[in-house]
């Protein structure tokens, strides 16, 4: 899908159409899956809606006769997902906001999931947290999915509404997505067929007990809990997306990998300044850790022209002379990096992983 009105223009449509491809073999799997989409959905669905969201808005402004076909339902939870991706970045929220939201679903999950049994001494047997891993590592909490895709703990439950909830989004989103890349070969299967034959793991703990120990004790259950939220996000485009080894994905992976840990590391710088003073040595030690890191500060100090070119389609006027449709991202990385597109993502990749890894060590779970 290419457009003569602009080389602008060009480079959008070239961002979009890879991102919704991916998007669409994601979502395509999604719908096979049945019963088993659930925790591939609450990783991604965040993700998910951005590129819609940001997709449609691009398109209304370079191809509005196309925007206006593609119009799809649920948009007002599509962009409160899409805001989520930003976490502490979110503008329109502040750290103590999303610390309340945390604190509503921590309470309504509670309610709902402990207290239940007849047996008093039964009682503290009961469970009111879902985590799941990937090959070991923490992906999601019913915490997190509930922050994600707003589902009250009950719907949780509810695996049957549940499932026809997750396909009836799944088919949405793929409609969408098939609208503007049907004309494309497909390009095969997602992470989604190596993810469904090995170890994705589920256990029910009680919330009280994992939060009392992880991270520092001068943060709340509820920072806590978003903190839970960084790590997991960090995992997901580490080890699940490293499972998509498609050529055709290497941008969009690039790009998720890049997004998340660009509002992660602000995030935590905004986490530092809060509470640093409160915090244990060890915990300002993992801190300090993440945010001096050479490839954090790279990230921290790049030109945030590179993110919203990522994340919005449009890149700016300045630089069009210095992108080709030829080159891998189009020549983005080159431009605001000076370093070549297979070197960079290498280096993101392994940064992320340890970013990860040190944030699972720091939470303890």
């Amino acid at each position: 899908m290419t457009t003569s009105a602009s080389p602008g223009n060009d480079i959008a449509l070239g961002l979009i159409t890879r991102d919704l491809m991916f998007l669409r073999r994601f979502m395509q799997d999604i719908i096979d899956a049945g019963d088993q989409a659930a925790v591939p959905m609450f990783c991604m669905y965040n993700y998910s809606c951005l590129i819609v969201h940001e997709s449609h808005r691009a398109l209304r402004a370079i191809e509005p006769d196309l925007a206006q076909l593609l119009a799809y339902e649920g948009a007002d939870a599509i962009e409160r997902a899409r805001h989520s991706v930003k976490l502490f970045d979110d503008t329109k929220k502040k750290l103590s906001d999303i610390g309340t939201d945390f604190e509503g679903i921590i309470k309504a999950h509670r309610a709902e999931f402990l207290g239940n049994t007849w047996l008093p001494l039964a009682r503290p047997l009961e469970t009111d947290l879902a985590l799941w891993r990937y090959r070991g590592r923490v992906i999601s909490t019913s915490h997190v999915a509930n922050f994600f895709m707003a589902f009250p703990p009950d719907q949780i439950r509810d695996t049957s509404s549940l499932s026809r909830e997750l396909h009836n989004i799944a088919s949405e989103l793929a409609r969408y997505t098939a609208a503007v890349t049907g004309e494309l070969a497909w390009a095969g299967t997602s992470f989604m067929d190596t993810m469904m034959k090995t170890d994705l793991t589920a256990k029910d703990v009680r919330a009280k007990n994992i939060y009392q120990r992880s991270f520092d004790p001068a943060f709340s259950e509820e920072i806590k809990a978003a903190l839970t939220a960084f790590t997991c996000a960090l995992n997901v485009v580490d080890v699940v997306l490293a499972d998509d080894t498609n050529s055709q994905s290497a941008a969009t992976v690039a790009k998720l990998r890049y997004i998340t840990l660009h509002h992660i590391l602000s995030s935590l710088g905004k986490l530092a300044e809060q509470y640093g003073s409160q915090l244990q040595p060890s915990a300002r030690e993992a801190l300090a850790d993440i945010l001096t890191a050479p490839m954090s500060l790279k990230i921290i100090q790049a030109h945030r022209q590179f993110r919203n070119t990522l994340v919005h389609y449009r890149p700016e006027q300045g630089v069009l002379d210095q992108l080709t449709l030829d080159a891998s991202l189009f020549g983005l990385v080159e431009v605001y990096f000076g370093e070549d597109f297979a070197s960079f993502t290498t280096e993101l990749a392994s940064h992320v992983s340890c970013v990860a890894q040190q944030m699972e060590g720091w939470s303890r779970w």
